[in-house]
């Protein structure tokens, strides 16, 4: 198979396009550490989101449930990927001397080497300003103060990605999940460092970012770089590994060939499809409410605090909806059949989302290298709904 390239991305402009600010990340708002001059100071321009923010300081936190050998593998792979990821490494100055590369050749030796190094996609578009985080909400490292502002004046995005082992996936939400998650972001790091680090040395700016040193949102990047369209649950989803997939980027002003977005029929699947949404354990996920305009796009708004609240709750990133999602199924023959159907008729949409509603399997079990997670922890907000996948 192979996805249809078109020259506008699939995703609907409905307004002026707006910035978003990291610190209004959900995330970042749950590193805030109570009652500091950051918490004071953020909480006094959002009041309204105050209750959220002490409600989870009560809550166990992301690697904080079930054993303790198991949450240290945990603890150990954040601490390697903090470490890749520090600025002196994803940042620096290019060298004085450039390579000169006709843009076609310099795209085709960029996405090789990705592919090398380990990524399974690869895909580079224009950077859209407007994907560029307006201030630093998460301050990782000393010299990215929060409420910084952000300048990113580079031209193209290189987006890599790396599928997830989907035996480890559909264990979600439990431990095994996270730690193939966050292996995956490790792997990640890596590629994208050394990609930034090999632009500097062609002589061209270059900046690596991560899952802990973004300044980027990804996912439309790897819309407008062809990798995807976006999914009901608000990630992408690729025509090969569905959403079953995490990303890195590197921006540049490298002069590069771009790809063109692709046409996979995702958004006209998604609006029939609410396999994810059904299964949220918190109803985060949109089920019946249509798309609403988000900073100037059109797109189905998931509810980020209950999302967030959740993983706090079961100490993983749960991974529920990537698991469940019909996209993210191996690619054997059949379901290579039905995707080209899926991609190209509304008949065949709904005779795949009903066939995906009647497969009902049970979560895989633990690695025998992991602990099952202690009985106490078999709560309703474990998951709502029988799991599929």
């Amino acid at each position: 198979m192979c996805a249809r390239r078109i020259d506008k991305p699939r995703y609907e402009i409905a307004g002026k396009l707006e910035k978003f600010n990291e610190a209004d990340n959900v995330q970042a708002r749950g590193e805030l550490l109570p009652d500091s001059e950051l918490w004071q100071a953020y909480y006094k321009n959002h009041p309204e989101l105050e209750s959220d923010g002490r409600a989870w300081l009560k809550l166990p936190g992301m690697g904080n449930v079930g054993p303790i050998a198991d949450r240290l593998m945990l603890a150990s792979m954040f601490s390697t990927v903090g470490l890749i990821s520090k600025d002196e490494n994803v940042d620096g100055a290019p060298s004085p001397e450039k390579v000169e590369l006709m843009p076609e050749r310099a795209a085709a030796k960029i996405k090789g080497f990705a592919r090398h190094l380990g990524a399974d996609l690869v895909g580079i578009g224009p950077l859209n300003q407007a994907w560029v985080y307006s201030h630093v909400g998460r301050a990782h490292y000393p010299d990215q103060t929060i409420g910084m502002e952000i300048k990113l004046p580079h031209k193209s995005a290189i987006v890599v990605a790396v599928h997830l082992n989907r035996d480890m996936l559909r264990c979600a939400p439990e431990m095994p999940s996270v730690i193939e998650i966050i292996k995956t972001y490790q792997r990640l790091a890596v590629i994208a460092v050394t990609l930034a680090q090999y632009i500097r040395l062609l002589g061209y700016p270059a900046r690596a970012h991560d899952i802990m040193n973004y300044q980027v949102l990804l996912v439309p990047l790897a819309i407008d770089a062809g990798l995807g369209e976006l999914g009901r649950n608000g990630v992408l989803i690729n025509e090969k590994y569905g959403n079953a997939i995490k990303m890195a980027a590197v921006t540049t002003d490298m002069p590069l060939a771009h790809d063109k977005p692709v046409n996979i029929g995702v958004k006209e699947f998604c609006k029939q499809c609410r396999i994810c949404g059904e299964h949220c354990p918190v109803g985060a996920i949109p089920i019946k409410q249509e798309p609403k305009v988000v900073r100037g796009v059109r797109k189905w708004k998931i509810n980020d605090a209950a999302c967030y609240r959740y993983w706090r709750t079961v100490g993983t990133d749960c991974g529920i909806c990537l698991a469940v999602c019909p996209w993210s199924r191996p690619r054997y023959f059949p379901h290579n059949i039905i995707q080209w159907g899926v991609e190209r008729s509304a008949l065949f949409r709904n005779l795949a989302i009903k066939a995906d509603t009647m497969l009902k399997r049970k979560r895989n079990p633990c690695p025998s290298w992991l602990e099952e997670q202690p009985k106490e922890w078999q709560t309703e907000l474990r998951t709502g709904h029988p799991f599929r996948c």
